[in-house]
């Protein structure tokens, strides 16, 4: 698609931090936008009147013009513009002023990149993806385009009375629910319908997201369950293998299979998280180290010897602890040390890890805690410290 028949989306923030991760971020291939960018809803409205804008996402809270101020004068001089508002401080008040004055959608920050870029697309009428019923293929085979396609959308399956949703975010399986169920495992419920009915469509919002594993993974985990369901209904008395003995571990393999996918899962979904805090502008190291500084998992630029920050940092956290416990102060959250080159932050992860956080001087340091206070749940259960 040439440049000048590109949507153009205007990122209005005072943050510079939040401007450089959208403008770097947002476009992809399958979003091939023209990223402008402001600092300000003066310098927004400016932009309007010489340029033509397709998409406007703006923070709420900002010096001068505010986020809601911004979209009405906007949608005044601009009648046809779409306006995504972004706030860290959500509240029911303010979700009700942006969908009062015109307001497409609303994010909390931080936000997944995929789901403003899924979000985006909305907004921007490009999601123009057939929506119908399919007959006459797998429910993998399916899933496996949703996958390949990058595709933002729904598949609504039905098989009798029963029903499932399965909702995909630029091709990544996000949730899924059936029978009351969320998850993965509503997905294994619904991989076990044997048959019936696909719908696609476009649902007016994705949900939060209960599954973070790959489809690759999911589908052969669910296909591994099935043989062993089906391995138990042949044992049963009267069933198809009734009275065969398959011999000593026939099974083995399963189990170990298993353990083995579920690791690597685990491993791949770790790097995903701290791979959230080396996308925000200045933070060059995100590291995962146990308390007695063996490096557990990093992600850090070429050159950084993340086993040897693991040593060290494990005895900054240590005495930062004791001094806590020294004065009384309760367990610790957080603690920083500001150097001349930046600062390093120590988050405890669990019982028996803390996470490392290299940054540059000019980090944003409240997008850093947000995003620590966001993941180190997600951090401390994925790695099962």
């Amino acid at each position: 698609m040439e440049t000048a028949d590109r949507k153009k989306v205007l990122i209005v923030d005072d943050e510079e931090d939040m401007i450089w991760t959208l403008q770097k971020n947002l476009p992809n291939e399958n979003l091939q936008v023209v990223v402008m960018t402001a600092s300000s809803g003066e310098e927004a409205l400016a932009i309007l009147k010489e340029s033509r804008v397709d998409l406007i996402i703006t923070d709420i809270k900002m010096p001068g013009i505010s986020g809601v101020e911004l979209l009405i004068a906007a949608r005044r001089c601009c009648p046809g513009i779409g306006v995504i508002v972004m706030t860290a401080y959500p509240s029911a008040e303010s979700k009700s002023e942006v969908l009062e004055n015109g307001g497409l959608g609303f994010i909390e920050k931080p936000f997944d990149i995929h789901e403003m870029r899924a979000s985006v697309r909305q907004a921007l009428g490009l999601d123009s993806s057939f929506a119908g019923k399919i007959s006459g293929l797998q429910l993998a085979d399916i899933i496996q385009v949703s996958k390949l396609s990058h595709a933002s959308t729904a598949l609504r399956i039905r098989a009798g009375d029963r029903e499932g949703v399965l909702y995909f975010l630029e091709g990544s399986l996000v949730h899924a629910t059936c029978d009351g169920l969320e998850g993965e495992e509503a997905f294994y419920r619904i991989m076990r319908f044997g048959g019936g009915q696909i719908e696609t469509f476009e649902p007016a919002a994705f949900p939060g997201r209960t599954i973070d594993a790959p489809v690759d993974v999911l589908l052969l985990k669910g296909t591994m369950m099935a043989d062993e369901e089906e391995g138990d209904l042949a044992r049963e008395p009267g069933g198809a293998a009734s009275g065969q003995d398959d011999g000593p571990g026939a099974d083995a393999g399963y189990p170990a299979a298993m353990e083995s996918l579920q690791e690597e899962e685990k491993m791949d979904e770790l790097k995903q998280l701290l791979t959230e805090f080396t996308n925000l502008n200045g933070v060059n190291t995100a590291c995962l180290v146990g308390r007695d500084g063996f490096l557990l998992e990093s992600i850090a630029l070429s050159g950084v010897d993340t086993e040897m920050i693991g040593a060290i940092a494990s005895s900054g956290f240590g005495a930062s602890e004791a001094m806590g416990n020294q004065l009384q102060k309760g367990g610790m959250s957080m603690t920083m040390v500001e150097y001349e080159n930046g600062p390093v932050m120590l988050s405890p992860v669990g019982d028996e890890a803390f996470l490392v956080i290299i940054a540059d001087r000019d980090a944003n340091l409240g997008m850093i805690r947000l995003k620590i206070k966001k993941h180190v749940r997600a951090i401390e259960e994925t790695s099962g410290v």
